[in-house]
């Protein structure tokens, strides 16, 4: 059985090799799901989502109103720090794509033991940046 949680947030970023307009700062609201999967236990629950919430709630606060950025983009880097805005940095492009693999390997870091006990077998991470389009990462949890 697959259970879903979603969040959102508000925030900006750029991709300077990009050449029709994303390598612009600008911002998106982003909507991400976390779908997993696993046997319901005996009272029929698969994980509560206010564990799900636990663990992902602290990465969305401090993506939210923030400007994602690749590390290496030392021009934006500059930038933020002149403007002493908050930002989060990350250790490639800040795609959508990016941000679901960087999901996935946050929830191992900090969650594998709980998706563990609660038997989850999967897990799939979808990031909306706009209403059209979206990138969906999907991993065992082992």
């Amino acid at each position: 059985m697959k259970v879903s949680k979603r969040f959102r947030w508000e925030a900006a970023h750029r991709l300077p090799w990009h050449t029709d307009g994303c390598q612009h700062l600008h911002g998106h609201s982003y909507v991400m799901w976390i779908e997993l999967d696993g046997e319901p236990d005996k009272r029929g629950m698969v994980i509560d989502f206010k564990d799900i919430k636990e663990v992902i709630k602290p990465l969305v606060d401090a993506w939210d109103h923030a400007i994602l950025v690749d590390e290496s983009d030392h021009d934006l880097l500059k930038a933020i720090d002149l403007l002493k805005s908050k930002h989060y940095p990350f250790p490639y492009d800040t795609s959508s794509e990016n941000l679901c693999l960087f999901v996935a390997d946050y929830l191992k870091q900090n969650a594998l033991e709980l998706l563990k006990s609660h038997r989850i077998t999967s897990m799939a991470i979808r990031v909306q940046e706009t209403e059209t389009c979206y990138a969906e990462h999907v991993e065992a949890v082992d």
